[in-house]
């Protein structure tokens, strides 16, 4: 990392053109560095089960996370990862409004605990929606229409 930081300084006389320069190009293509190593380990983006691609924040000094409506955690048991699997998301599931009913890295340990509770009243909220007993099973694909 450092060498890519030296590489990318050389030449720029401020800031303002460091800051306007790509870490990330510099980290993706300099020496030593395989294809693909920076998007395997810190992704820019992740796929849900309900299919929804959500893009993951990466903020100095915290965890990286991801936000998104509860419903497109469906199906799954655990938590997105990043850093080869090492490191858990921080999930911020939301309602259908979008506020937030609850921030966890603990997926499995939310819908044991907690989404029973939360079911019920979301199930009052928003009765259009669907809200499984059982949200790690994957919902039935929907059958196409034919006309």
């Amino acid at each position: 990392m450092r060498s890519a930081i030296e590489r990318l300084a050389e030449g720029r006389t401020s800031f303002a053109q460091l800051r306007d320069a790509s870490l990330l190009d510099a980290l993706r293509h300099g020496p030593g560095s395989r294809p693909g190593d920076i998007d395997r380990l810190a992704p820019e983006r992740v796929t849900l089960a309900g299919g929804r691609s959500v893009t993951i924040a990466y903020e100095s000094g915290k965890a990286p996370s991801i936000a998104s409506r509860l419903q497109d955690f469906f199906g799954m048991r655990d938590g997105p990862r990043v850093g080869a699997g090492r490191v858990p998301l921080v999930l911020e599931l939301t309602a259908p409004n979008q506020r937030a009913v609850q921030v966890t890295t603990d997926l499995s340990g939310f819908w044991e605990r907690h989404y029973p509770t939360i079911r019920k009243e979301l199930m009052r909220k928003y009765p259009r929606h669907a809200w499984p007993e059982d949200p790690t099973v994957p919902a039935p694909a929907m059958r196409a229409r034919r006309g």
